[in-house]
């Protein structure tokens, strides 16, 4: 799509636009000043695709703009890649001011499937048949090819890169943390008692296996102490809560530094960043089942215990135990592993394997 010539023209080979979840374009997050604020020192988790573009190719090549910003007639913005985040308020009025050579929506939500709300999908689907997620569920049916996104967290306050760096002063100062914990486990409860993975794992590692020792617990707000009380299991739900409503994060990465297996049940994704944080802190993870998922970073499955779905999650804790107790080097090769995609948890440009798997996820565009 092109524009008059007397309209004010800018290049840039990749240009982001926000979704209109969580009201990124009205108030105070409908401003540049916030927005350039995030781009540098926020820790906005809608931005992960953004940062991992700058931290690939330069911030003077990637371009963050609100779908607004489209509307604006007195400017024609010009991209190779125009990335559409989900749900969009973005339609043909906004498109009409842009020239790009290849769209691609993107969804950071956890929603199963394509969240695509009130936007506007016959106008979005007939500029492309691709859309990003952070994971890929193979028994889906959508209406476009799904490709994988980068996970979503931002490299600014990139809690877990900090706390990598701190490790080896630790250990030269001889205060490297011993295993000491056989299961360490922190989460906050989504969803119902019902329906909540969290709570159903923990109740079956206290009724099944007191004599495991355990690091952590169940943090949250009044609510889910007050739903704990009437429920049937309310003595055992009661050990398990830690009576705060967060922890700090470099307390619960020294926790998970001292426990030799942690829980990394699903919550709303069927990923968390429990799952890549527990094996930086050389635990062995015991997770929900990821058989039918797909991820940007593949997980080392075989070096990982999964639980099916509907079963007990103590004896995949009990065969995590033995697997580390047979071979302790298995914690040290999931640590090579992640090096091998992530520097220190963060993206770089010397992780080239990472970018080359993203850019072929482009291929169906």
């Amino acid at each position: 799509m092109t524009a008059g010539p007397a309209m004010e023209r800018s290049m840039d080979r990749y240009t982001v636009v926000i979704s209109d979840v969580g009201k990124h374009d009205q108030g105070y997050r409908g401003t540049r000043a916030f927005w350039w604020l995030a781009t540098r020192f926020g820790a906005y988790a809608e931005l992960g695709l953004y940062w991992f573009l700058v931290q690939y190719f330069g911030r003077s090549s990637v371009k963050l703009v609100r779908p607004s910003e489209l509307l604006d007639r007195r400017q024609t913005l010009e991209t190779d890649w125009l990335f559409v985040g989900l749900p969009s308020s973005l339609g043909r009025e906004h498109l009409r001011n842009v020239k790009f050579r290849r769209l691609v929506l993107y969804d950071s939500t956890d929603h199963h499937g394509v969240n695509f709300g009130n936007s506007d999908v016959e106008c979005l689907l007939g500029e492309t048949n691709t859309c990003l997620k952070n994971f890929r569920d193979r028994r889906w049916d959508p209406p476009c090819h799904i490709g994988l996104l980068p996970i979503k967290r931002p490299p600014l306050n990139n809690r877990l890169h900090a706390a990598l760096g701190i490790a080896p002063w630790k250990q030269r100062l001889g205060r490297q943390p011993s295993k000491r914990f056989d299961v360490g486990f922190v989460a906050r409860p989504t969803g119902t008692i019902e329906t909540n993975q969290r709570l159903r794992w923990m109740l079956e590692l206290k009724r099944r296996r007191p004599d495991l020792s355990l690091w952590g617990g169940l943090v949250g707000g009044d609510r889910w102490r007050e739903a704990f009380q009437s429920h049937s299991d309310a003595d055992l739900l009661e050990a398990c809560w830690l009576n705060r409503r967060k922890i700090d994060f470099f307390q619960y990465f020294d926790g998970l530094c001292q426990s030799k297996v942690a829980l990394a049940p699903s919550g709303y994704a069927p990923w968390t960043y429990r799952h890549f944080e527990a094996m930086y802190a050389r635990c062995l993870v015991v997770s929900n089942d990821l058989s039918h998922y797909e991820f940007l970073i593949p997980f080392p499955r075989d070096r990982m215990v999964e639980v099916p779905e509907g079963e007990s999650v103590v004896p995949a804790i009990e065969k995590a135990l033995a697997m580390c107790e047979a071979d302790p080097e298995i914690l040290d090769e999931n640590l090579a592993y992640l090096n091998r995609w992530w520097d220190a948890g963060k993206y770089s440009r010397r992780r080239t394997e990472t970018l080359e798997r993203f850019m072929a996820e482009l291929e169906h565009v």
